[in-house]
Formats: C-alpha cells, structure tokens, sequence
C-alpha cells in the first residue's frame, strides 16, 4: 500500500495498492494545468510538495 502525503502538512492526498496506481490517481484527481493564450502555465497544482510513502499493510489476527 502507498500514500501520497503532503511534505509539511502529513495530510494524506491519495493511496494506492502500488507506486503506478497512487500516480495515476493522483494525475486523474489533479490533472496537469492547461497552457492558456497567456502562458499562464505556472500555476501549483497542489497546495504543497508530495512526497510517496510505502505503508505496511497491517495483518489483523
């Protein structure tokens, strides 16, 4: 299991069952900034920087 965190925050954006599947999700829920006529292309898409994380999948006896 894998979880797309924030770096300041903790706050959980996305999980997945593995690497590929959290960023997929991730780039389906925020998909990259269009360009305009302006080149207004800089805009953050996310509130702050995401670090991958790897959970450990619990087993419950």
């Amino acid at each position: 299991m894998y979880k797309a965190v924030g770096w300041y925050s903790q706050n959980e954006y996305m999980a997945g069952n593995n690497l590929a599947d959290v960023m997929r999700k991730l780039q389906k829920e925020y998909p990259a900034p269009r360009r305009t006529s302006r080149g207004l292309s800089t805009q953050h898409i996310y509130a702050e920087p995401l670090r991958i994380i790897s959970v450990a999948s619990e087993i419950v006896n």
